[in-house]
């Protein structure tokens, strides 16, 4: 994926209206990597813990605002040098 995205900020978790946070469009770059509907999800889901986010199921993203921050910069930094989602894997892997 050759797409850029600009870094996310804590306060990007509790936005509401104007511009889309750039979380969001990592998400949607993890889904469509990951073969969309519920794969996609699943994909997007290890992909986030796999970059450091510690929340479950029931956690929201602004509860642990950093944490999430800091997981989604990670998958940032890599998102645009992959081609794969066992390339992305791999180098979210190789930063722990």
């Amino acid at each position: 994926m050759s797409k850029q995205f600009i870094e996310v900020q804590d306060d990007d978790f509790m936005k509401f209206g104007g511009e889309r946070p750039s979380y969001l469009a990592i998400e949607d770059a993890l889904m469509t990597l990951g073969g969309h509907g519920v794969g996609g999800n699943n994909f997007k889901n290890e992909m986030v813990k796999l970059a450091g986010w510690t929340g479950g199921a029931l956690t929201t993203y602004a509860q642990r605002a950093t944490v999430a921050k800091n997981a989604f910069n990670r998958i940032r930094e890599v998102l645009p040098k992959v081609t794969s989602p066992d390339e992305l894997r791999a180098l979210l892997k190789s930063l722990k």
